[in-house]
């Protein structure tokens, strides 16, 4: 022994003064978290394990293992020390263990030194931390058999490299003998139990075992076993290699090794023959729930077997080669039917059939009624189901096993087991839903509730109709109980003086029936005429239950196409295992169960003890029950979710105070949780239709109904299964981080639609009015209402990003942490180690001659890094990634104060702006008020024009975007120029415009001069044109000057309205600073709000028809101001014909 320590020491110690091991260890570390964080979705799935860990373990071991230990016989081969060791007083066998020990422990250091995934989870959530102890115990057992068979490979050569490639293709093997592709190959050359060995050799089915919390016996038998075995072999390579050296089975004889090794191959196969057999049940469960362990109601109900029970387990092999997870299901399957007639061997038995097409097999499990499982391209039926059946002949089924009902085996099977044995009590029911299978009486059509038939399953059911059916009955079941007569109440409270026990599933706002009903049924509460009173309990029917932390995320879209929504329905949610009553055993085993605006309970007088089973979580919260009446949508329902940390009773157990009246009521303040759809998905093969339970909703009926009937046997194994164990802070931090986005969100789309709103009101004044075109000011408005709009959606979509950045960086600091904590101490320890020893050694090696060569090597270097440079550039020179979203003029918004000349220029037509005493006008039309909020929202565009998109730069693809030189007679296109004291500061050539690009942005087509290149640009320009009046003040009246109230002496609204329609709609066709002497027609007088009064003078010239505007000396609107201050020295020129219709309409008011 002391030998074999000290060669384990020894190794070791060559381990760690090798940086090739120090290498291996740091790979090892950052793939090991690499691969959990990004490929198991260590942070993304959410739960408390380390499954994401281990389970990609043993495929990075595939070659790490192989790595450290490929050198250990090859090298000794190699460098021949091999012969010096064996020549030391240590013998081969040693030799070989002690380098197998050294190999393993320091594949312990590098498991250990993935702690900080341990402390992860235990700091983020409630792991179940035996299970995490075994995992870690099975991925070192399984690097130990790996190590096994690799130091064999090591010792077959004595080139690394070789032993590498050997080793990994021989632990391969060991990986895939479980899987299908060999098992085929086995199955046609060798018996069952032949192929069932070698299925049992499988690294990776033993280690997933392992790792979900279940230790086997044979699993320590194979895996020690194979240790055993290859250690053994290799001390036989090593000893045949150096002549029979070793001091046991030594020879110098090659046959004689051959032998050994055969010899030692059938020990090997059958003592795992025999531990495959033998063993199969020898087991013990790490799981905190115990879910591979037998409950004692399994245990008690098979010792209650009057007679002997046969399971016939009819499968069908070929499903298994198909699908590998229903192999494991039937091994699963099987194994816990061994355990059963292992515990009742007189009692319980089984048999396996494999039916075969045609088989007397596969006729009798048709006739049982067992599910054909259809494969078409075989034309074939198979089979994967049980046949319970007793002396007499009865009968129980379990049709078929769904995938998702693994975790539920010995629930299903002993459910069946225990329906073979026991009479049936009755369950009589009185509903007010549609529970069971109605027609259009009704008004509507709905089949049978899955949990009628579940209940079924255990309990007759009686619907009772009248007061004398309840003598008649075990337990009764109430569902939304309405208009009871007061008969019926009487026989119930009488039925409950004498100890009868109930279940009452009321609720405020029964939802279900909605769902399959083509009418909208209304909603009312449970009525209990008087019943509620004298059991002890009365129901909130005002409020409902919300829970942010639990709640169910669903799909709110309204638009998938510009704003796909999913958000959480605080209404709907899933209650935790946490908010059950531990104490009672009809909830301690539950896991989650969806509730759908579940109601509150109290406590009402002193009849009962008022025990809570269900509560409602802590931070929860209560809501009016009026959000369900009026069916508010869930995005309403998360903003107006306020926490509320007071205690929420939903389901609670009444216990008569009176033991001579000795009631039992449960009663639960909720119905929908019992429709189809809120606890079990459907499932159809072939014409047959199953349900597969999802929630434990059902389970808690059941349960219910079970305790209240005084049979508990089956209430221990009902929603028995491992719990999931989430990262509770980080979901609720993530679901607090959706509802507070989705509060700012709607807030935002609400400044949208006003936005919206606010264009439609635009466009529809201009509909009104019977305009063609809008007026400057409208463009203004309109310029100024999408720029707001593109903001707010930009302030939507960074606040989008913005959601989950506490998140982030909590996932970012448990990346690097779990990624290069340990890693980078490593490192730094080397370098510390290091640093100190060799400092003086790398202080010398700086100091070198500079020759002829190493300048030739610098030249080189350093054109081929320009080279490399200067490819990159060109390469990127056609790139247009690196404009996009960046602004065309980078330097204009800091110099719009300067810009002082703007022109417009296109097919002869020029427009030219100068900015005079601070205020634009207009060259050549000194009679035409310029907009100036117009011009500054156009300079306000150009100066945060960004580049969207790279278009053509072909000459003949111009006229496409509307861009032709702007001589040219049929181009759309127009030249803008931005100008000021020093020069021009933006130029560009602009084509079609106001392109609609999504989500209210818009584009326009520009080019530069001298360039036939194409560009998107995100702009919004509304309307450019040379045409003066698109700038200007040019109609008879504009709104920005105020609403009129009247003309003349008329007040009437329709009248003034007709005229505001023709004053706006008369535009100015000319202008001049002289008085054009002729007749003055008609004067009209204006009344406009803030008591702004105006004259407009008619006069006629020459059949022209001018006008002059007179206002009274206060103005108080900034608009009207600048627009009296030029009008009152010009007289303006209108079209003829737009005179008489306003004469018309004044003249028609005054007849009135």
């Amino acid at each position: 022994m002391k030998k074999l320590l000290a060669v384990t020491k020894n190794e070791l110690l060559r381990y760690f003064i090798s940086p090739l091991a120090y290498v291996y260890l740091v790979a090892f570390l950052v793939l090991n978290a690499s691969f959990a964080i990004y490929f198991g979705h260590f942070i993304e799935r959410g739960i408390a394990d380390l499954t994401p860990m281990f389970g990609f373990q043993p495929w990075l071991y595939l070659l790490f293992i192989p790595g450290i230990s490929m050198r250990l016989w090859a090298e000794e081969f190699r460098n021949k020390t091999v012969v010096q060791i064996v020549t030391m007083p240590v013998s081969i066998t040693a030799l070989v263990w002690g380098k197998f020990f050294a190999s393993w422990l320091f594949v312990l250091v590098a498991l250990l030194l993935t702690f900080p995934f341990w402390i992860t989870v235990n700091y983020l959530g409630n792991p179940d931390n035996a299970v995490i102890v075994l995992s870690y115990f099975g991925s070192w057992l399984l690097a130990g058999c790996m190590l096994s068979v690799s130091q064999t490979m090591s010792a077959l050569t004595k080139n690394q490299v070789v032993a590498l490639v050997l080793s990994v293709v021989a632990n391969f093997l060991f990986f895939v003998s479980g899987i299908e592709y060999v098992l085929g190959f086995f199955r046609l050359i060798a018996p069952a139990f032949v192929v069932d060995m070698v299925a049992s050799f499988s690294f990776l089915t033993h280690f997933g075992q392992v790792t979900g919390g279940l230790l086997e016996i044979r699993y320590l038998v194979f895996a020690l076993s194979v240790i055993v075995l290859f250690n053994v072999v290799t001390v036989l390579i090593v000893s045949f290699k150096t002549s029979g050296t070793s001091r046991w089975l030594k020879s110098t004889q090659p046959g004689y090794y051959a032998v050994i090794f055969i010899l030692l191959l059938f020990g090997f196969a059958g003592l795992n023959l025999t531990a495959n057999r033998l063993l199969r049940t020898w087991q013990y469960d790490f799981t905190e729930e115990k879910i591979y362990t037998l409950t004692p109601s399994s245990e008690k109900i098979l010792s209650e077997i009057p007679e002997k029970i046969t399971a016939k387990f009819y499968y069908s092999p070929i499903l298994g080669q198909r699908n590998p997870e229903i192999r494991i299901m039937y091994d699963r399957i099987r194994l816990l039917l061994q355990r059963l007639q292992n515990l009742q061997p007189d009692k319980f038995s089984y048999r396996i059939y494999n039916p075969e097409p045609l088989s007397e097999s596969e006729d009798a499990a048709i006739a049982f009624g067992l599910q054909p499982l259809p494969l078409i391209d075989l034309n074939q039926n198979g089979f994967m189901g049980i046949v319970f059946a007793d002396a007499t002949d009865k009968t129980q089924i379990i049709p078929f096993f769904p995938a998702e009902r693994q975790a539920f085996l010995e629930q299903d099977i002993i459910e069946n087991i225990y329906q073979l044995l026991h009479k049936r009590k009755v369950v009589g029911v009185i509903s007010g839903l549609p529970v069971m299978e109605t027609n259009q009486d009704l008004g509507y059509v709905s089949p049978q509730w899955n949990i009628i038939s579940e209940i079924g399953r255990f309990y007759e059911i009686m619907t009772v109709s009248k007061p004398e059916d309840l003598p008649k009955i075990d337990v009764l079941l109430m569902i939304h109980p309405q208009n009871l007569s007061d008969e019926m109440v009487n026989e119930i409270k009488r039925y409950s003086k004498q100890g009868g026990k109930t279940l009452v599933l009321a609720d405020t706002a029964a939802e279900a029936p909605r769902i399959f009903s083509s009418r909208n049924i209304e909603f009312y509460p449970s009525d209990f005429n008087g019943l509620d009173k004298f059991w002890g309990f009365k129901m909130y029917n005002e409020l409902v239950v919300a829970d942010l932390d639990n709640s169910i995320t669903v799909d709110a879209t309204k638009n998938y196409s510009t704003n796909p929504v999913f958000t959480q329905d605080v209404l709907q949610f899933v209650l935790p295992s946490a908010s059950m009553n531990p104490d009672y055993e009809m909830t301690s085993n539950l896991q989650s169960i969806l509730f759908a605006s579940v109601s509150l309970l109290v406590p009402d007088g002193y009849n009962s003890d008022f025990i809570p089973l269900m509560v409602g979580a802590p931070n929860s919260g209560i809501m009016p029950s009026s959000v369900v009446y009026d069916s508010l949508n869930p995005r309403e329902l998360l903003n107006m979710f306020k926490p509320a940390n007071k205690l929420k009773v939903m389901a609670a157990l009444l216990k008569s105070k009176n033991r001579y009246l000795p009631f039992e009521v449960i009663v639960v303040a909720d119905t929908d949780f019992i429709y189809d759809t809120f606890w079990s998905k459907s499932q159809t093969i072939l014409e047959n239709n199953y349900f597969v339970p999802i929630y434990d909703n059902g389970n808690f009926v059941l349960n219910a109904l079970d305790y209240l009937s005084g049979d508990t046997s089956l209430i221990e194994l009902r929603g028995r299964t491992q719990k999931i164990r989430l990262f509770e802070d980080m979901e609720s931090l993530r679901k607090q981080n959706l509802r507070d986005f989705q509060i700012k969100e709607n807030e935002i789309f609400n400044r949208i639609n006003q936005t919206k709103s606010a264009l439609n009101e635009i466009t529809a004044k201009r509909n009104f009015e019977e305009r063609e075109n809008f007026t400057p000011d409208e463009l203004a408005l309109i310029a100024g209402t999408r720029q707001n709009l593109q903001k707010l959606l930009t302030e939507l979509s960074q606040i989008r990003a913005d959601m989950h950045r506490n998140l982030n960086d909590k996932a970012l600091a448990i990346k690097v942490l779990n990624i290069c904590l340990v890693p980078f101490f490593i490192l730094l320890l080397i370098v510390l180690y290091g640093g100190g020893k060799r400092n003086q050694q790398h202080r010398a090696a700086l100091r070198f001659a500079i020759n002829r060569e190493f300048k030739w090597v610098c030249v080189v270097v350093s054109l081929l890094a320009a080279a490399g440079i200067f490819s990159v550039y060109v390469a990127g020179r056609g790139d247009w990634s690196e404009f996009e979203n960046k602004k065309v003029f980078a330097d204009l918004t800091e110099n719009l104060g300067s810009i002082d000349h703007i022109s417009f220029a296109t097919q002869g037509k020029k427009l030219d702006f100068y900015l005079k005493s601070g205020e634009w006008i207009m060259d050549g039309y000194p009679c035409l008020a310029v907009y100036q909020e117009r011009i500054r929202k156009f300079l306000a565009t150009v100066a945060e024009m960004t580049y969207y998109e790279k278009k053509s730069d072909r000459l003949e693809n111009l006229a496409a975007f509307g861009l032709k030189p702007v001589d040219n007679g049929e181009s759309e296109g127009m030249k803008v120029v931005l100008s000021g004291k020093d020069g021009v500061s933006a130029e560009f050539l602009l084509g079609k415009y106001d392109m609609d690009i999504g989500r209210g942005g818009r584009a326009a087509y520009i080019r530069f001069d001298n360039s036939f290149q194409v560009w998107m640009v995100r702009a919004d320009f509304i309307d450019v044109s040379p045409n003066p009046q698109s700038w200007s003040y040019s109609s008879l009246w504009n709104l920005r000057f105020g609403r009129l109230k009247g003309f003349d002496e008329n007040n009437n609204l329709n009248r003034t309205a007709v005229l505001v329609k023709e004053l706006l709609n008369t535009e100015f066709v000319g202008q001049s600073n002289e008085n054009p002497q002729g007749k003055n027609v008609m004067t009209l007088k204006l009344h406009a709000e803030d008591d702004v009064e105006a004259e407009i003078d008619f006069i006629e010239k020459d059949k022209e028809i001018y006008v002059h505007y007179r206002f009274n000396a206060t103005l108080n609107q900034t608009h009207l101001q600048k627009f009296a201050k030029i009008a009152d020295k010009c007289y303006y020129r209108i079209e003829p014909n737009r005179y008489r219709e306003i004469k018309n309409v004044a003249f028609t008011a005054k007849s009135r």
